[in-house]
């Protein structure tokens, strides 16, 4: 149960997920793909496909994304060449990486 889900404004379907180069999927409680190849300069996004809320937060950074309810999404763009690994804000226990080339 969300606060989403309390308001009444929570997404009752399914929500496609997406399939492009840079895309990440929610889903699970897990990241799909779990590495992501980028270039630099190139945005990643996660979009939100579970029923419970989630937070991207690039580990080394410190840097979060707004909380992702279902059907949401977020991006971030990596200027810089490098290895990013990333947990989801609110369950610690989900882990993925980008790996940014120049």
């Amino acid at each position: 149960m969300s606060l989403a889900q309390l308001a009444g404004k929570f997404p009752t379907g399914p929500v496609a997920t997406k399939s492009g180069m840079q895309d990440v999927n929610i889903s699970g409680f897990s990241f799909g793909p779990t590495v992501m190849k980028v270039t630099a300069g190139q945005p990643v996004t996660w979009t939100n496909t579970d029923d419970s809320p989630h937070q991207i937060t690039l580990v080394d950074k410190g840097l979060r994304t707004a909380v992702l309810l279902k059907g949401h999404s977020a991006s971030l763009t990596f200027d810089e060449a490098g290895t990013f690994g990333y947990i989801c804000g609110l369950h610690p226990g989900m882990k993925g990486t980008v790996e940014v080339a120049k």
